[in-house]
């Protein structure tokens, strides 16, 4: 790993423990701002690697690092619901923009009801928070057709103009978002295999991370993806993408 990333980490780690330790910190709002312009554009594995340390290494508890976690979701929660990227109504981009919000909700509200359940201390207490997370989990992966449209429409109309790389990216990202939406079903799935705890932990630490690499993956998306969009692709092209897109189908924003 290169002395960079180590640097990253080590920083974001420190960070973390003040955050999540604020009655030992004087400046807990001068501690957040500093967070949030380090994770701003860091790889979302940083963040999970320097929880991971403070867990495993320091006896940090997952509950300890809910107040960074919401300091990065509020960062997430601003770009996405006030992207800098204005376009018209009609136009693709503002479609994609509007799933990014309603996936972002689902994640935020997936965690809350994990919260929630984690206080109820036992299986045979949380059959309603349970109920409602099967049903967000499989309404996240039917969002699977955002990418899917992107896929099949925007990135091959960026790579005819030779931009190759930026959907590339964007695609393998997608891939890995997908695994992680897969895993957490089937934990969901198999919920008799685990202790209460243990079950509701490891659910909360995939959607912590699924929020973490979505809320990256967007600004990436808003930042160069949809930017080089609109400068290469023509008009002609945008409404072939737009037809191409109403044929592909969308999902439900409203859950």
């Amino acid at each position: 790993m290169d002395a960079n990333f180590e640097t990253k980490r080590k920083e974001i780690k420190e960070l973390l423990k003040k955050i999540s330790k604020p009655e030992s910190n004087t400046n807990l709002t001068e501690t957040k701002e500093k967070f949030k312009d380090l994770i701003k554009d860091a790889n979302p594995m940083l963040i999970v690697l320097a929880e991971s340390d403070l867990v495993n290494e320091e006896g940090f508890s997952p509950d300890d690092l809910k107040t960074a976690c919401d300091v990065h979701l509020e960062l997430f929660k601003d770009s996405i619901e006030n992207p800098d990227l204005k376009v018209p109504e009609d136009h693709p981009i503002y479609t994609f923009q509007q799933e990014h919000k309603a996936i972002l909700k689902m994640l935020d509200k997936l965690r809350k009801l994990t919260i929630q359940a984690k206080s109820k201390g036992s299986f045979d207490n949380i059959t309603e928070e349970l109920e409602q997370i099967n049903v967000l989990a499989q309404k996240l992966m039917e969002a699977e057709s955002h990418n899917i449209r992107q896929e099949n429409t925007l990135f091959p109309i960026l790579e005819r103009h030779g931009i190759e790389q930026p959907p590339a990216i964007m695609w393998t990202e997608h891939v890995e978002m997908k695994e992680n939406k897969k895993k957490l079903l089937k934990i969901l799935s198999e919920q008799e295999k685990y202790k209460f705890d243990e079950f509701l932990n490891l659910v909360e630490s995939l959607i912590v991370l699924l929020i973490e690499q979505f809320g990256a993956h967007t600004q990436k998306e808003e930042q160069i993806l949809y930017v080089t969009a609109l400068e290469n692709i023509t008009e002609e092209e945008w409404n072939d993408i737009k037809e191409e897109c109403d044929n592909l189908g969308y999902f439900n924003l409203e859950y």
